[in-house]
């Protein structure tokens, strides 16, 4: 399989999640995404409906941020939120699953969380974030079997927001790992896509990842790997990603 820039730049997620957020860093943020081309523009509810105005029609998809980031939420609250996402124009969701019922083996409730908001979504992508950084293995695997079965399109890695709960878990969070990406591989069908995020700072580790099963990667320096793309590989290029 060969990987184009194009290719390349629609795998490419870009995200504003800060709460403090203003109109301006909206309206900078869109401007951000057109210029560089990528596939998604991932925001919290509240600045859907901008993200819409400014988007909408131009080839970026837009993506909601739904009980973010702890996945701590009712399951009625991500639905509500969804559905005004929903409304508010956006194409797909960035939902964070209740971690702490799925360490609790309560994976019914896992389960229940996740169909709501697929439900609520009516039949918009849903992206499930399972916080790999605080997760063992066996936990990882469940998680991708529980979010597959409950109708999930796609399942991340982490939110990409390291906060002190986090570290006083895992004091060294290593974000999204090849071996992350080929463990979900195996446990997720081929209909079901993987996101890779959390510390991807070069276009190497970037194409690791791509390699061992990414489909889609959320990068804080996606500018700079994307120009990196272009500078190795030029415009009309192709990468093959079995080298």
């Amino acid at each position: 399989m060969y990987l184009s820039l194009a290719d390349f730049k629609k795998r490419v997620e870009f995200s504003l999640c800060q709460q403090y957020a203003t109109e301006d860093d909206v309206r900078a943020f869109c401007e951000r995404a057109l210029s560089v081309g990528v596939g998604v523009a991932c925001v919290n509810p509240v600045n859907v409906p901008l993200t819409v105005k400014l988007l909408e029609g131009r080839g970026i998809e837009i993506s909601v941020n739904v009980g973010f980031p702890f996945g701590s939420h009712l399951p009625a609250v991500k639905v509500l939120e969804t559905r005004h996402g929903v409304e508010a124009g956006a194409t797909q969701i960035d939902m964070v699953i209740n971690v702490g019922a799925l360490k609790s083996k309560k994976d019914t409730l896992v389960f229940e969380d996740i169909q709501g908001v697929v439900a609520a979504a009516r039949g918009r992508p849903v992206k499930t974030i399972i916080e790999t950084w605080v997760l063992n293995e066996e936990e990882k695997d469940r998680a991708c079997r529980i979010a597959e079965k409950a109708g999930a399109a796609l399942v991340k890695t982490t939110t990409g927001v390291l906060t002190q709960y986090i570290r006083a878990v895992n004091s060294d969070p290593a974000g999204a790992t090849v071996a992350d990406m080929q463990l979900m591989r195996r446990a997720l069908s081929p209909a079901v896509k993987i996101k890779a995020s959390g510390g991807i700072y070069t276009l190497a580790f970037a194409l690791e990842l791509i390699r061992a099963g990414a489909d889609q990667l959320g990068m804080s320096r996606g500018e700079q790997i994307i120009r990196e793309f272009e500078q190795i590989y030029g415009d009309g290029g192709e990468l093959s990603i079995e080298d």
